[in-house]
């Protein structure tokens, strides 16, 4: 009965379809909710949140809006808050390290569109629809190619000493007719710094993909919606 009900509504998500989808987000959510168990600190709450994300989005290809309304309901004030959450961490962030992390910052995007997904259909304009459909599509693309684990914040490196407060002494100079030139060499980089922020990209195929069949099926249900 879903099935041919969501047929009459969304006649580009047939049921068989709306199966594949959540099988394949299913995935993700093993995933993450594995990286969200193995590891600690920022990398921990950033896969919290694509799990999350991944359970939503699983739960609307299931369940659609018609015949569940209150999980709608219940799913907009939960991504409102998270999104909140998440704009809270990447503000705090950004403060704290100096830079802003585009992981942060794409992450608060992506649970911002969730909460608009979620809204009532006569809430959404159709051309804010298409607005998110190229957006999520282009960071499908760009979490396929592993386009963000190239960013210079992520390489970057910064100073893990902090220098002291000592006169240095004078430095030897060469002399000759166009001015002074110090003779010491530049400073070799510090090889224990580290990068700009703490939050780092995934260099893992794995991870890649799942971030970007993620992209792809929020952007495909604002496509049908």
């Amino acid at each position: 009965m879903h099935g041919e009900m969501a047929a009459m509504h969304m006649p580009l998500l047939p049921m068989w379809l709306r199966i594949v989808w959540a099988l394949a987000l299913f995935v993700v959510i093993l995933v993450h909710a594995g990286h969200l168990i193995a590891m600690s600190g920022q990398h921990r709450a950033w896969h919290a949140g694509h799990t999350v994300m991944a359970a939503g989005m699983a739960l609307m290809y299931l369940f659609p809006r018609m015949t569940n309304p209150e999980l709608y309901r219940v799913g907009l004030a939960l991504f409102v808050l998270v999104t909140l959450t998440q704009a809270a961490i990447t503000v705090t962030f950004r403060v704290r390290e100096g830079a802003l992390n585009p992981l942060w910052f794409l992450s608060t995007v992506d649970m911002a569109a969730m909460s608009y997904m979620l809204l009532a259909p006569t809430a959404r304009p159709d051309w804010l629809n298409w607005v998110f459909v190229v957006y999520l599509t282009c960071q499908a693309v760009a979490y396929g190619v592993g386009a963000w684990d190239r960013l210079p914040v992520f390489n970057h490196r910064v100073p893990a000493t902090v220098a002291t407060t000592s006169t240095p002494a004078a430095e030897p100079v060469r002399q000759h007719e166009h001015g002074v030139t110090p003779l010491t060499a530049e400073p070799a980089p510090d090889p224990t710094a580290g990068p700009v922020v703490g939050l780092v990209a995934h260099s893992t195929v794995g991870v890649r993909v799942t971030l970007a069949v993620m992209a792809a099926s929020m952007a495909y249900m604002f496509a049908v919606m």
